[in-house]
């Protein structure tokens, strides 16, 4: 995003905001505490074995994309889990105190998970890490424990991921409407995008803001980097 954001346009930095939709790679996962899987396992199940592991990790080089942005290693043996709670939560910290906020919340989130191995339904992990953004605990946890907050507001937003043909991740959906092809793009394909964008007249709207629930005000945010 920082590259997208410092690229030249005429005496005009380019600003966006981004609203971050919740994606289940495994949403069949029991949400309890007690179900997990690693990630090491999982990949083997899902691309029938070793073979077609390796055949995907080659296809998508990972690895080496993360060392491009300063991530020397994905933890393979990471602990895999349902992640309802942690998507109520960071639209919760998206709605509550801004894009910005939700931004560097889910970048912690990643670094704990891909990283540090934790999981992504660890409660006590999701506390801490909503307030290091500045949620209120006590306010943040009742939310957690209210399984029924947030979750229809998630479940919308999977209808209208399945309406929209979306089946990976990561899929960037520009303004609202310009759907751009899954999987994981450089910063000059983005940039060549967002300038495309730009170019027709800019596009404000989200095609997710209305399912979360997020309020214009949110979505008005411009990312700070």
């Amino acid at each position: 995003m920082r590259a997208v954001q410092e690229a030249p346009s005429g005496d005009t930095p380019m600003g966006f905001t981004v609203l971050r939709v919740p994606f289940f790679l495994e949403p069949d996962y029991p949400e309890g505490a007690e179900f997990e899987e690693t990630n090491r396992v999982r990949l083997l199940r899902k691309w029938g074995g070793k073979a077609g592991w390796e055949a995907q990790k080659e296809r998508h080089n990972l690895k080496g994309r993360g060392r491009e942005v300063g991530i020397e290693h994905f933890n393979l043996d990471r602990v895999a889990s349902n992640t309802m709670a942690s998507h109520r939560l960071v639209q919760w910290v998206t709605k509550t105190l801004g894009v910005n906020a939700a931004e560097n919340m889910y970048n912690d989130l990643n670094q704990k998970h891909f990283e540090g191995g934790v999981k992504l339904n660890d409660r006590e992990m999701l506390l801490e890490a909503a307030v290091a953004v500045g949620a209120d605990r006590d306010a943040a946890a009742a939310f957690l424990e209210d399984e029924n907050e947030g979750r229809p507001e998630i479940e919308a937003a999977q209808r209208q991921l399945r309406d929209l043909g979306v089946s990976g991740i990561p899929t960037l959906i520009l303004g609202g409407k310009y759907q751009l092809p899954s999987g994981a793009h450089h910063a000059e394909s983005l940039i060549r995008a967002f300038r495309q964008v730009e170019a027709e007249g800019g596009a404000t709207g989200s095609a997710f803001a209305a399912a979360l629930s997020i309020p214009d005000e949110v979505m008005a945010e411009t990312i700070r980097l």
